[in-house]
């Protein structure tokens, strides 16, 4: 699951480059109307980088599935939390700080393709290797919310645990919940009853 929520982060990324890159005329240099083929024979570089970011947007939406699939089932319940902070400003963090910049590539050129492809791939590392991945503007969009919390008494999970829900959670709330990775999880609020 951590590996479809780090695909789905990047998703805006991958749709901004190709809205940004997208051929909406495709018009060649003695201004005849191109076809797709020939459009795709005289920019190489360019149709590959659009082909993976359509790739990685229906990879994104196919991991969406994915999670709301994985958050209906084989929840553990009943336990109290603790100390919860609201995180929603994590993922428009997000955003700004590595979506935008990474929007500015030439992608156009082979220099700038792979230049966007090793950032990518730098990115996904980095995003693997710590709890960001968490911090996904597609699920703010969809309407999830982000916290930190601890649980009052759960011996397999000691720590400040990062939680992803649908609902409003609060200190004391007793929720239902899904371990994700390592210390994050999807929580859902017993109390209000929502999904």
């Amino acid at each position: 699951m951590k590996t479809g929520l780090l695909i789905q982060s990047l998703c805006p990324l991958a749709f901004l480059t190709f809205v940004k890159n997208f051929p909406f005329t495709t018009i060649g240099n003695v201004g005849n109307n191109l076809s797709l083929l020939e459009y795709v024979m005289q920019n190489p570089v360019l149709s590959a980088v659009e082909g993976t970011c359509f790739l990685w947007i229906f990879l994104s939406a196919w991991y969406f599935i994915e999670f709301k699939a994985f958050t209906w089932a084989d929840k553990k319940s009943g336990y109290e939390i603790k100390c919860v902070k609201d995180r929603d400003e994590n993922s428009l963090n997000f955003f700004i700080t590595i979506i935008v910049p990474l929007l500015i590539n030439d992608a156009g050129t082979l220099n700038g393709a792979l230049t966007l492809g090793l950032i990518v791939l730098f990115l996904c590392f980095l995003l693997y290797n710590t709890k960001l991945f968490y911090s996904n503007p597609v699920l703010t969009v969809l309407g999830y919310r982000f916290y930190e919390f601890q649980f009052k008494e759960n011996s397999e999970i000691q720590g400040i645990c990062v939680g992803i829900s649908r609902n409003a959670v609060k200190d004391d709330s007793v929720i239902e919940y899904k371990q994700i990775s390592d210390n994050v999880f999807y929580i859902r609020g017993r109390d209000n009853g929502q999904k």
